[in-house]
């Protein structure tokens, strides 16, 4: 199922005027007509050929002009890369600013019409289909950044999943901020409907993540294709990331990488913490040593884990975990002295 995909790399383009385009006028492109209406906070934007999704209504959608820049931007990287994509169109971008105009999330809406891939081709695809397909896209995508001089912090790959009775390949990976404002989450929402296939392309400022993720979360979550999404009586929350409550609050605290950072954590906080008290008591001393001794090495080893810390500027490393530290060296360095205490006791 490997293709060759004209890549939404979208620009992050700084806003003029902060009342420009607001979320509820109509846009035309290529004889198409996008309409939205709000309801609370979200705004429904109807897209061509089916494609309906929800927007916050404080995001700016991009001008003609503007979407002319960002797909002649995109068409130049593939060119220059050498990258042969199939035909696409883009009728559909929008943009979150913060208060500064600083670009915080992304958003765009691109067309494969002469796609010959379907939405039974997609619910037919084996593992090792979704596993070729991330491979070629990965290989393009960095074959492209390098283009451009950008590049690709991290690479999560592609899964199958259903989004309200639609089959999606979802893409997800990071790529360093065009401004150097730091990494963009970046999730690509790849439909395979005939000429209705499509991409759906949303990203943000990792930086940004616990308030924006849930927004991003929700919009994907949103996404609805006339003629599949009708026949769903119970529409799929988020089947494309299939988490327990529990590891979505750790990915919130820790990234996306939790269970990675935890094990680190783990053996900094455990394993450093414990090695002088091990090498002094098994290695170098090879003996007990005297209350005072052990109280006075513990506290300097505490003094410089918790420096350590500070200036690493670890955020996963409680006090309480690096005072169980210190009673476990201290029982290390202090192992079988009251052993060697008795026999001199009773001399």
């Amino acid at each position: 199922m490997g293709m060759s995909e004209r890549k939404d790399c979208s620009m992050e383009t700084p806003r003029k005027r902060r009342s420009s385009l607001p979320l509820l006028a109509a846009a035309v492109f290529l004889g198409t007509s996008v309409t939205g209406w709000a309801t609370g906070n979200f705004t429904t934007v109807k897209l061509p050929k089916g494609v309906s999704i929800e927007l916050p209504r404080n995001w700016v959608v991009l001008s003609n002009n503007q979407r002319i820049t960002l797909d002649t931007f995109v068409e130049s990287g593939l060119d220059l890369s050498g990258i042969q994509a199939p035909p696409s169109e883009l009728p559909f971008a929008a943009n979150y600013y913060d208060d500064r105009g600083r670009t915080l999330a992304i958003l765009n809406v691109r067309y494969y019409p002469e796609l010959g891939l379907s939405q039974a081709d997609a619910r037919g695809a084996t593992s090792q289909d979704v596993k070729e397909l991330d491979s070629a896209l990965k290989q393009n995508m960095l074959k492209e950044m390098k283009t451009r001089g950008m590049s690709i912090t991290s690479w999560s790959g592609t899964n199958k999943g259903e989004i309200n009775g639609i089959i999606a390949f979802v893409t997800d990976y990071r790529r360093a901020s065009l401004r150097g404002a730091g990494d963009f989450r970046v999730r690509l929402v790849r439909v395979f409907a005939g000429d209705e296939s499509f991409t759906l392309t949303v990203s943000y400022l990792e930086s940004a993540s616990i308030v924006l993720r849930p927004i991003a979360d929700r919009i994907i979550s949103s996404l609805q294709l006339a003629g599949l999404s009708a026949s769903i009586t119970a529409p799929s929350a988020a089947p494309i990331s299939k988490r327990s409550g529990i590891s979505s609050v750790m990915s919130d605290l820790y990234g996306e990488q939790w269970v990675f950072v935890l094990i680190i954590s783990f053996f900094w906080t455990w394993g450093l913490g414990l090695a002088p008290a091990v090498l002094i008591r098994f290695v170098f001393m090879r003996r007990p040593i005297t209350k005072v001794s052990a109280i006075v090495t513990v506290a300097l080893w505490w003094a410089v884990m918790v420096v350590l810390g500070s200036a690493l500027e670890s955020q996963n490393k409680p006090r309480t975990a690096l005072a169980l530290v210190a009673l476990a060296s201290y029982a290390i360095l202090r192992k079988g002295g009251k052993r060697l205490a008795g026999p001199a006791q009773t001399a």
